[in-house]
């Protein structure tokens, strides 16, 4: 704990600020508590802005806050593994998985009140290749919506559906070899997805039993499934079910490799990425402190 004020800086997406209605200066003024906090706050000017902001200043605060979604909360993220800085969460974008998983409230006065408390939890990190996540990283169908999103001006649940909507009646699958504590694994999968943490966002629960402070990531491999069963699934991934479906396993593992034709479509929280087969996933237990809910 500083023997001072903490030092705290803000990276705000202001186009997330403008989507909100609310002015995040007037928000974190009135919340955060001017006796514990010293603040900071800095606008992204462009894509990829929040990661060198993050880079450039992780050593002069004790406490850095993404304000956004997923993919900003990794650009702050992976800045700050293996740090002394903290992570701090403002829920601001689509989404909002980790948040979600971490308990921090969506409603951003109630979050910054958490930011008041400073309670510190050490989370988990995972590695695919050179990508790091803090949430889920994956390929698969959740890949090929990941890539279809970004392509899209809208941001929001319901675009989100509708994406989904359009991809899901002419999506087949990924093959994919697989070798997970010392198992091999090959066949055609609709989804294989990383976790570190529950869910997606949106309440879709892809791997349930997960925790981001346990020490393993949990490899959920969906295999191919007749498309008559999709409403069960769907019915599964937001009842916190889908890990029993006879479709679905839910591997924990400490690391795995996954080999196959070429390059995959893949996201790492939530974002487009692309990764040249074969490549290897891994966790790194703690490496990242984050001001949560306990």
């Amino acid at each position: 704990m500083p023997s001072g004020k903490i030092k705290t800086l803000f990276i705000i997406n202001p186009i997330l600020e403008k989507k909100s209605g609310k002015k995040i200066f007037d928000l974190i003024t009135e919340n955060l508590d001017p006796g514990r906090f010293e603040i900071t706050i800095l606008y992204s000017e462009y894509p990829g802005h929040t990661g060198v902001l993050a880079d450039q200043h992780a050593g002069q605060f004790h406490l850095i806050v993404a304000g956004g979604g997923d993919g900003t909360i990794n650009q702050v993220a992976r800045s700050l593994v293996n740090s002394e800085t903290t992570l701090g969460i403002l829920p601001m974008g689509s989404g909002k998985g980790l948040a979600r998983s971490l308990n921090i409230p969506l409603d951003l006065r109630k979050a910054i009140r958490i930011i008041n408390k400073f309670e510190i939890h050490r989370i988990d990190t995972g590695l695919v290749g050179i990508h790091r996540f803090v949430n889920i990283a994956g390929i698969g169908f959740s890949a090929e919506i990941a890539h279809a999103y970004a392509d899209t001006k809208k941001r929001g649940f319901f675009p989100y559906v509708i994406n989904t909507a359009e991809k899901l009646p002419g999506y087949s699958s990924v093959s994919a070899s697989l070798n997970i504590n010392n198992r091999n694994i090959s066949g055609e999968y609709f989804d294989i997805s990383f976790a570190n943490s529950s869910q997606w966002g949106y309440g879709a629960h892809i791997s349930p039993i997960s925790k981001p402070d346990d020490g393993l990531l949990h490899i959920c491999i969906l295999r191919k499934f007749p498309k008559i069963l999709i409403p069960g699934l769907l019915t599964g991934l937001y009842t916190k079910t889908i890990h029993l479906s006879r479709y679905m396993e839910d591997i924990p593992a400490k690391n795995a490799e996954i080999a196959g034709p070429g390059t995959y479509k893949g996201h790492i929280d939530g974002e487009p990425v692309e990764f040249n087969a074969p490549f290897k996933i891994s966790i790194e237990p703690g490496s990242l402190k984050v001001v949560c809910v306990g």
